[in-house]
């Protein structure tokens, strides 16, 4: 396997595994291709680009280059951002069940604040009053992936529900703010292009009923993120140029109709803008041929957990064997001492031995950003692929790393 004309196998060899590996102009391809999608003249859009997907401050510059602000989630994410040079107005801090001091760090930036519930802002007011508020509002249905990531319903964790929306900015405007934005965000990793706008009219439609009840219009609306990319067993891509037409079209239509002024439509994707862009490499290190044929590998969902956490499934390539049919059934897993680690089962695969590499891909996002050091096995280097060249981003942690943290009775 070839990433930028550098080989998966040298990479390997020089880097050791399990390794991830990024195609930076992979990256800049895929900002440029979102912001095209959504090119209009008489609409502004703004891009946010959810940084929990990948904060790496390599990729962060990436962003910054291509004019996208930042979404951050906590107050580490909105420090990186800063330091990345985004400016405080270019951010949107969206927390949930947010301490004092993340809302204290979210104030002092100047970043813009958007509130998961009511009773926040009554946490924030004793720090100061913003001058713009946002609310997440939950619109009352949501739709991802899995059930782990969906985001918005009756059963989600997230956002003020709709219901209580028209209470959550009198509140606000009782407390004196004038400025206000509007955000939703109802599930990752979604390929239907229908789902945006008709989730996006939803909003609105609920939006209109806020702005005529307390005469208020909203400075920007977030339709959120949830842009997602093929998966292992899907069998379509997102047609991203189809969502920005018809989402754009609903938007000018209704906010017209609803008379809610001249608002900004906002964006903030994460896994569409890098999930593609990474490789997660790993080296088969035995194979067991027990009740069922396991394959063994050097990485386990301390390194990428999606597949433990919610049942995700990449596609695996076996370095220098993509050609071959598969002639064998295996399931794949890593070294944990738990029986979740297990990254695909009854998976057909070329026939595969021991020093194998195997090829995660689709690892960009939610991938290292979610890696521990359970059972003392260390998080993986990072390895970036620019202009036909690797460089190492992140050296391999290692045992002195722990042990740094820890303080001796």
């Amino acid at each position: 396997m070839i990433i930028s004309g550098i080989s998966v196998q040298e990479l390997a060899e020089k880097y050791g595994t399990p390794l991830y590996v990024y195609d930076f102009s992979r990256i800049h391809e895929n900002a440029q291709r979102l912001k095209t999608a959504f090119r209009s003249d008489d609409v502004s859009v703004d891009f946010y680009y959810a940084m929990k997907a990948n904060c790496h401050p390599a990729i962060l510059d990436v962003f910054v280059e291509e004019g996208y602000g930042m979404d951050c989630v906590s107050p580490g994410e909105l420090k990186l951002a800063l330091q990345a040079g985004v400016k405080p107005e270019n951010i949107l801090y969206t927390g949930n069940y947010e301490s004092h001091d993340d809302l204290k760090a979210a104030f002092d930036s100047g970043a813009k604040i958007n509130l998961d519930d009511i009773s926040t802002l009554y946490r924030l007011l004793k720090i100061g009053t913003p001058e713009m508020i946002t609310y997440r509002i939950n619109p009352g249905k949501g739709k991802g992936k899995y059930e782990e990531i969906t985001t918005g319903g009756d059963k989600a964790k997230f956002g003020v529900p709709y219901e209580k929306a028209v209470t959550a900015y009198k509140n606000a405007i009782d407390a004196g703010i004038k400025r206000f934005g509007a955000h939703m965000m109802t599930g990752s990793g979604v390929l239907d292009a229908d789902h945006f706008p008709n989730m996006l009219e939803l909003f609105l439609n609920e939006l209109g009923e806020i702005s005529s009840e307390l005469g208020i219009n909203f400075e920007f609306i977030d339709m959120g993120g949830g842009l997602g990319i093929p998966y292992f067993g899907d069998g379509e891509t997102l047609d991203i140029e189809k969502v920005g037409k018809n989402t754009l079209n609903i938007f000018r239509k209704k906010v017209m109709e609803l008379k809610l002024g001249n608002p900004t439509l906002a964006l903030e994707p994460g896994r569409y803008l890098v999930g593609d862009t990474g490789i997660m490499v790993s080296r088969v290190t035995g194979i067991k041929e027990g009740y069922r044929t396991f394959i063994g590998i050097d990485a386990g969902f301390n390194t990428l957990i999606r597949s433990a956490l919610y049942g995700a499934q990449h596609s695996i390539i076996i370095d220098g064997k993509e050609n071959e049919a598969p002639s064998i059934t295996a399931d794949i897993c890593g070294q944990i001492c738990e029986n979740t680690d297990i990254f695909a089962k009854d998976r057909m695969l070329p026939l595969t031995e021991e020093g194998d590499l195997a090829v995660f891909t689709q690892a960009g996002a939610y991938g290292n950003v979610m890696s521990m050091p359970y059972n003392l096995r260390f998080r993986p280097a990072e390895v970036a692929v620019v202009d036909g060249k690797d460089k190492l981003i992140t050296r391999r942690e290692v045992f002195d790393d722990y042990m740094s943290r820890i303080q001796t009775l």
